[in-house]
């Protein structure tokens, strides 16, 4: 009996031994699993880490390329925008280059066609001589007897140079005393004389073209007066007023209508003009008839 619990004992024993074995290698082999493990995972760590730290370099080198871009941008734009001034101001001097090099040809268009008015027809500027005296061409709109307008938009007032020295030599005195000549007429071409006279055939206010006025021959000027602020004078009636109230001896004026169309006869004749009865702004030159009838544009071209 004590011999088969001996036995008994002894076969648990190597039992419980086998067992223990197993388990320790069982373990051992687990351990060795988990080591392969840790290892290939540390490795694979490392082998991200260095990718994430590469990556982070590529970063950095991507952000210090995008700085040096946008300076390079910044650095640009200033220059595109300074480019934009420059040409901006390229564009305003070849404006400026433009309208001088219009002004340089209006003004050699201008001297050309006052060659052409004296030298070849005798007449003169008179605006051109006196800058002071103002000039408000009646003919050159509608604001006329013919509601018509009969000269060019350009049109200058024309003279004899001999009358027109004469007619600045009466507006010297007038600005002595505060005044300056409106001029609404001066010289006028023959064939605007016809149209006149087809208009409105009144001897004693319209020439007949076959004779030819005075205007014909820029030897004759309408005038008013104005004063210091461009107001023209009390005068007996307005321009082209074809009445017995326009006439010098109307017995009708008010007394300073009177004393202003006086006062402008007065110095228009100490200057070599003399006025006609029945226009009290119409002055004609005392040599007018010494001077050809002409017909030529008023163009200032």
């Amino acid at each position: 009996m004590n011999h088969r619990r001996r036995k008994t004992a002894q076969t648990r024993l190597r039992l419980l031994t086998a067992a223990v074995v197993i388990l320790t290698l069982a373990l051992l082999a687990l351990l060795f699993i988990f080591l392969i493990k840790t290892g290939s995972l540390q490795t694979k760590w490392n082998h991200s880490a260095g990718k994430n730290s590469a990556l982070e370099e590529v970063v950095r080198d991507l952000k210090a390329e995008l700085e040096i871009y946008e300076a390079d941008n910044k650095e640009l734009l200033e220059k595109s925008s300074l480019l934009t001034d420059e040409n901006r101001k390229l564009k305003e001097q070849n404006t400026e280059l433009t309208y001088e090099n219009l002004a340089l040809k209006q003004r050699g268009q201008e001297k050309e066609a006052a060659y052409r008015a004296e030298v070849i027809n005798g007449l003169a500027d008179v605006q051109a001589l006196d800058s002071d005296i103002i000039i408000d061409l009646r003919y050159a709109d509608e604001d006329n007897f013919m509601n018509r307008q009969v000269y060019p938009d350009n049109s200058k007032a024309f003279l004899r140079r001999e009358t027109a020295v004469k007619l600045i030599r009466a507006n010297e005195i007038f600005k002595e005393d505060g005044y300056t000549i409106k001029i609404w007429d001066a010289y006028r071409p023959l064939s605007v004389q016809r149209i006149m006279w087809e208009h409105s055939p009144l001897p004693g206010y319209v020439a007949h073209p076959d004779t030819g006025s005075k205007h014909n021959r820029g030897a004759a000027v309408d005038i008013t007066l104005v004063d210091k602020e461009g107001n023209e004078l009390e005068m007996p009636t307005g321009f082209d007023d074809f009445t017995e109230k326009a006439a010098r001896d109307y017995p009708n004026h008010s007394p300073e209508a009177k004393k202003n169309m006086d006062y402008m006869t007065r110095v228009m004749v100490s200057c070599g003009f003399k006025g006609i009865r029945t226009e009290w702004w119409h002055f004609d030159d005392v040599d007018a008839n010494s001077y050809p009838l002409l017909d030529v544009g008023l163009e200032w071209r």
